[in-house]
């Protein structure tokens, strides 16, 4: 007979199933039916239910009962959507680094529905986009956000989430690191382009009849998607790169979490 204490564990781990899947890449995606993530989360809520025993998913000590159920619930749902977040952090790496692209090329005035969180965004961002995401889920990065929910037990019992400065640190650290990738995803095309628009100030003062804006614009549009094609197989490994990141940070985070500190 299933007992009181055995339907509030799985509910518990129902509920941080559902975060981290409504708020992770791929799994968190507006396309993705409201319906499948729940189903999915049930199916590996099943499976995290039948692979461990109570005393592994629930930290010593901890009472489950009708009064310290909701504040259990709570916490599991931060846990859950702290984890999505922070492997969704890579994904905004190559948006930012997209966004930089279309302001020096010029496409920052396209505004396109971003297929992922239905916002606007600019083409090369889109684009970077659908393409990370395609070889996010080549690399089984999708399979590893699973794994880190199968294992954050493991780390982060039920009751013991410490939701301190340690996991800040780790979202500060998760925000620097964003930053810094993009801007290196795009030095590149920004360096040419900066150059470009030196070289075409520089013919603007030797032809004072040139229009610059009539020339420089088709110019710096062409060198821009040129050099974008020529970076794509090293965008590739940067794109690897970014998956080890996600898995790093994922480890970090859970180690604040569970012990508080990362």
């Amino acid at each position: 007979m299933i007992g009181t204490t055995s339907i509030l564990i799985f509910l518990l781990i129902f509920v941080r199933s559902i975060g981290i899947l409504f708020s992770a890449p791929i799994f968190g995606n507006l396309q993705v039916p409201t319906i499948v993530k729940i189903g999915l989360a049930l199916y590996l809520s099943v499976i995290i239910n039948a692979s461990e025993t109570h005393s592994m998913l629930v930290a010593s000590g901890i009472t489950i009962n009708d009064m310290t159920f909701f504040v259990l619930l709570i916490q599991e749902a931060l846990v859950g959507v702290a984890l999505g977040l922070i492997a969704s952090f890579v994904f905004y790496a190559v948006q930012f680094a997209g966004a930089l692209l279309d302001i020096q090329i010029g496409f920052s005035m396209v505004s396109l529905v971003n297929p992922g969180f239905s916002t606007p965004s600019t083409p090369l961002a889109n684009l970077v986009y659908i393409l990370f995401s395609l070889f996010f889920i080549g690399v089984h990065g999708a399979a590893n956000v699973i794994l880190a929910l199968l294992q954050s037990y493991r780390y982060v019992p039920i009751g013991v989430a410490h939701f301190g400065g340690s996991v800040a640190d780790v979202f500060l650290h998760a925000t620097i690191t964003l930053f810094s990738i993009g801007v290196e995803i795009a030095a590149p095309v920004m360096l040419a382009i900066f150059l470009t628009n030196i070289a075409l100030a520089v013919a603007s003062r030797a032809v004072p009849q040139m229009n610059v804006f009539f020339v420089g614009l088709p110019i710096t549009l062409f060198i821009g998607l040129a050099l974008v094609g020529v970076l794509m197989p090293a965008l590739v490994d940067l794109m690897r790169e970014l998956v080890d990141i996600m898995d790093q940070q994922i480890n970090s985070l859970l180690l604040a979490l569970g012990s508080g500190s990362a």
